[in-house]
């Protein structure tokens, strides 16, 4: 399972900052969007970065903050995602995935299917199972 959307206007951070909430399998994450003059405009942009990603590119980079983002990286027919931030904002140097850090330990990574990737795009918009952003499929994808 994939899937990744801004809550809704009335869920809002501590400081009145829009949310937004990310799930990869079984994993499920709340996190905060700091784009100015672009928060509503996310998954817009976001959606062009995953397209690409079905189509072949290795890394798609879905920011939601000036300096942090969630990266889903393409491998075969699977895809890793890890958050990663970007003291500069730039997001650089992703490929090949980083699966260390540099003190040796693991980065944590959430593992799911190109196939649920393709799945969240073809969700219709608007739909009560997109704006779930995480409603079963028959496929067991």
């Amino acid at each position: 399972m994939f899937a990744i959307r801004l809550l809704t206007p009335n869920r809002l951070g501590a400081d009145g900052e829009r949310l937004g909430e990310i799930v990869v399998g079984e994993f499920r994450e709340g996190f905060v969007c700091h784009l100015a003059g672009a928060v509503s405009n996310l998954e817009a942009s976001w959606r062009p970065e995953l397209a690409a990603l079905v189509r072949g590119a290795p890394v798609a980079i879905l920011q939601h903050d000036p300096r942090v983002a969630w990266l889903v990286y393409r491998e075969g027919r699977e895809c890793f995602v890890q958050q990663r931030l970007s003291l500069d904002g730039t997001f650089g140097g992703l490929v090949p995935r980083v699966v260390t850090n540099e003190d040796g330990d693991a980065v944590s990574t959430w593992v799911t299917s190109l196939a649920a990737v393709q799945w969240f795009l073809d969700a219709e918009p608007g739909s009560p199972d997109a704006e779930q952003g995480a409603a079963p499929n028959p496929a067991g994808i």
